[in-house]
């Protein structure tokens, strides 16, 4: 598995303990809608956690913060209907995160929630929404925000010109163009 390999690079060693929880965790626990997807699969949502646990490490975030961005990682894509624009699938699979949290008795998260509902929206709607609720911090703003890059940084699977770099929201997003280049077509090479 080619992420194994990369996680025991000196430089990713601070994520490698969250990566491999949350992909277990995924693995094991959230079921996809659209298993056969060619675009929208686990190996999709793997690349998509690690990317998010490297901007957020990078941007010096709490080990809370780290799990609402890994919870949102291992959900967002998992109650497509298609591998279109499915405007909607957020909000389902937040509700499916909300849901799962209930259910096992595990901590839910609204921003993790917010993240998860918004992430297939224009930004407008996504913040306004985040700024509209009193039960998130300002942080909430910086999570999403996180989390979209990181998203969107995988976007090279869908073509080479699939990714508008002027849409990254962050610095660090910007510094990993390349690197998501190259995590994809390393991970495609080794099925992850």
């Amino acid at each position: 598995m080619f992420l194994a390999d990369i996680l025991n690079v000196p430089v990713y060693q601070p994520i490698k303990k969250p990566f491999e929880l949350w992909h277990k965790f995924m693995e094991q626990n959230v079921e996809f809608w659209l298993p056969d997807s060619e675009w929208h699969t686990k190996i999709h949502c793997a690349r998509v956690l690690f990317l998010v646990l490297l901007i957020g490490h990078q941007k010096g975030l709490s080990d809370k913060e780290m799990d609402a961005l890994g919870m949102a990682a291992v959900f967002h894509d998992s109650r497509r209907l298609d591998d279109g624009i499915d405007k909607g699938h957020g909000r389902r699979a937040a509700e499916y995160y909300k849901n799962y949290c209930r259910e096992h008795n595990l901590p839910y998260d609204a921003g993790t929630y917010y993240i998860t509902y918004y992430h297939d929206q224009d930004d407008s709607l996504g913040l306004s929404e985040i700024a509209k609720s009193s039960s998130l911090s300002e942080r909430a703003v910086l999570l999403y925000q996180i989390f979209k890059d990181a998203d969107a940084l995988d976007r090279f699977r869908l073509g080479p010109d699939a990714l508008n770099v002027n849409m990254l929201r962050t610095e660090e997003a910007h510094g990993l163009v390349d690197f998501a280049k190259y995590l994809l077509q390393k991970s495609c090479k080794t099925n992850l």
